[in-house]
């Protein structure tokens, strides 16, 4: 698993350093802990997520922004996933908070 902005799509990387920088000057420690992943990473998780093993949904192979390189996965210390949620989705993206992934962020944009 890659657990670095930097691995993440060139034109992504901007906007989720400034979202990690923008809570770290709130006072919120901030840990990446998944950006890209491969299909193999992706299976296992979706496989342990089917398997009711893992606490966070994960999408099927090829169905998932992380592939893309188009998604981030944050540990946050306070747990301030609601208010880190609406600042994202104020940027005009999306936040698993809506479909019981409080920890993932991605770049589609809200419908």
């Amino acid at each position: 698993m890659v657990a670095s902005i930097r691995s993440m799509d060139p034109r992504a990387q901007p906007l989720a350093d400034w979202f990690i920088n923008f809570l770290r000057a709130n006072g919120v420690t901030v840990t990446v802990t998944s950006t890209r992943r491969g299909v193999d990473e992706q299976r296992k998780l979706y496989a342990r997520y089917l398997a009711g093993l893992s606490k966070y949904p994960a999408a099927p192979p090829g169905h998932s922004q992380h592939d893309k390189g188009l998604a981030f996965d944050l540990h946050l210390s306070p747990p301030v996933y609601r208010q880190a949620g609406e600042v994202w989705e104020s940027l005009g993206f999306t936040w698993g908070g809506r479909f019981d992934d409080e920890i993932h962020f991605d770049f589609r944009r809200r419908a």
